[in-house]
This record gives C-alpha cells, sequence and structure tokens, in this order.
C-alpha cells in the first residue's frame, strides 16, 4: 500500500513539473527574439533566441531578426508548389501596366520589436508581414514603377529598377514598420498582348539598327582597307618608276663616262701610229681626232 502511495505520489510531481515545464518554459526559435509580456504589461527588454524559464503569465510575441524572404508571383514554382494564388504585382508603367513577379528580402530590427508590438496592437512579425507589410510592399512598388518605361522595367534596365525598388522599400518600410530591407529583386515581367507587340517591335528595331551599324561600320573598314591598297600600289609604281629612272641614269653616267674615257685616251702619238699603221695598209690615210679619212693614193 505504501508503495503505490508512493508511486502515486512521484507520478503526480511529476506531472506538476511537465505542467510546469510545459507552462512556464518557453522557446525563441533560431533568428528570432521574443517580445515578453503579461496581463496590462510589455517588458522593454527582448529574449534571443533558445530556451527561458518564465512566469505562467508571461508571453512571447516573436519577430524574426534574421533575413527573410516575401514572395510576390503567379508561378507556383516560385513557391515550390504546384499551385498557388496569383501573388504578382500590377504596377503601372510609362506606357502601360506590368505584371510583375518580385521577391523581397527582409528582416526586423531587434531595437524596434518592441515600439512595434506596442504600436500594432500586440501582432507578432509574421502577423504584421501578412496583414500589413505585404500590403505596403505592393502600394510602394506601385510608386516606384511609374518612373521607368515598360522597356526599362522588362529588359534594358531591370538591374536599375530593382535598385529603385530596393531603396524605396528600406526608406519606407524602415521608418513605418522597423524593417530593414535588404533586396527587392524582379523574377519576371508579363506583358499584355499590345505591350509585348510594342516590346517586340522595339526589340526588333534596335536589332536593325545594330545590323545597320555592324554594316556601316564593316563597309567603312573595306574602304579604308581598299583605300591603303590603292596607296601601297602607288607607291610600288612610284618606287618601280624611280628604279628605272635610276637604272637608265646609271647606265647613262657609265655610258658616257666610257665615252670620255676612250675620248681621254686618242693621243696625238696614238693618232700618228694609227695613221702610220693605215698607211702600210691602205696607202695615204690622213687622220684627224676622232674621224678619218682615207684617201687612196
Amino acid at each position: 500500500m505504501k508503495k503505490s502511495a508512493a508511486f502515486a505520489i512521484a507520478a503526480a510531481l511529476a506531472l506538476i513539473v511537465a505542467i510546469t515545464a510545459f507552462v512556464c518554459v518557453e522557446r525563441v526559435p533560431v533568428g528570432y527574439v521574443g517580445v515578453v509580456y503579461s496581463a496590462g504589461k510589455i517588458e522593454d527588454n527582448t529574449i534571443s533566441q533558445g530556451w527561458h524559464l518564465m512566469s505562467p503569465l508571461q508571453k512571447t510575441a516573436k519577430f524574426p531578426i534574421s533575413q527573410q524572404q516575401i514572395t510576390f508571383s503567379d508561378d507556383p514554382a516560385d513557391y515550390n508548389e504546384k499551385k498557388h494564388d496569383d501573388w504578382s504585382i500590377d504596377a503601372p508603367a510609362d506606357g502601360g501596366m506590368v505584371k510583375i513577379n518580385l521577391t523581397v528580402n527582409y528582416q526586423f530590427m531587434p531595437d524596434r520589436v518592441v515600439e512595434l508590438y506596442k504600436k500594432f496592437n500586440g501582432m507578432d512579425g509574421e502577423t504584421l508581414v501578412e496583414s500589413r507589410i505585404q500590403n505596403s510592399v505592393i502600394a510602394y512598388v506601385k510608386e516606384v514603377t511609374p518612373k521607368f518605361s515598360v522597356m526599362d522595367i522588362y529588359s534594358d534596365k531591370k538591374s536599375e529598377v530593382n535598385q529603385a525598388i530596393t531603396a524605396y522599400l528600406d526608406e519606407k518600410l524602415s521608418d513605418e514598420y522597423g524593417i530593414h530591407v535588404v533586396s527587392a529583386l524582379v523574377i519576371d515581367v508579363e506583358l499584355d498582348e499590345t505591350l509585348m507587340q510594342k516590346v517586340q517591335a522595339k526589340e526588333q528595331a534596335k536589332q536593325d539598327a545594330e545590323i545597320a551599324e555592324l554594316e556601316k561600320q564593316t563597309a567603312m573598314a573595306q574602304a579604308e582597307t581598299d583605300k591603303v591598297k590603292a596607296q601601297a600600289a602607288a607607291d610600288v609604281d612610284v618606287i618601280e618608276a624611280q628604279a628605272d629612272a635610276d637604272a637608265a641614269k646609271i647606265a647613262a653616267d657609265a655610258e658616257a663616262e666610257s665615252n670620255r674615257k676612250i675620248s681621254e685616251s686618242i693621243t696625238p702619238e696614238l693618232i700618228q701610229y694609227l695613221e702610220a699603221q693605215a698607211r702600210m695598209e691602205h696607202g695615204w690615210v690622213t687622220v684627224q681626232g676622232a674621224d678619218t679619212v682615207v684617201t687612196n693614193p
């Protein structure tokens, strides 16, 4: 009987400990902080991630301070699901409306969460995002996109659009909700049929202009090449003509030099000698200078 009583007491104590642990121990997930509150009172300091022993009257509202992501898309694959509601953003742009699929990476500022809990009547981070912040993001994105054309958002300046949306959301949400926006990235842009035709026409015109410019540059390069070749050919002709003239001059100079040397070699003694030789062979011969007159006796 005593053993049964002792077992019952131990079991009761264990149950009390378990209930106490269940009621008094609070777990804050990794990457979160907790705002501690009880009836009529909100603690000024938050509790960090981990297990905490608390009064049964105290509760916690959790806020993520690690990076989180909100996705606005009509593509279930962006949510890793087979089906999903269309959460894309229909945003105005210069020239029409565009459907934007967007991701926003954010985190709550740890030093603002107590203020936010008080300001928004006891909402925790998740509730605040779902009921307020998502709608604010959509509204603020629609304030940014009109600064850009449809073509800018669709292709030409998507990185600039991302930067502009990120900066604007960070400015607005940090002040209003104590949120730091790390990045806002346009995943995809969908256009209606009319806008798509305009974009395609503009893309085609751009490609045609690029091709025309390329052909122009090619023609200019070819013309320059032909000019260089023509100049090179003309230079060759000039060189060859100069070479022929130089060769002719050299030949003429050589002939003149030869004639000069021959003329200088005809001395009076040589003339007398040749005259004597001619008389012996042909009779009377008179030789005068380079000219010879032969007279038969």
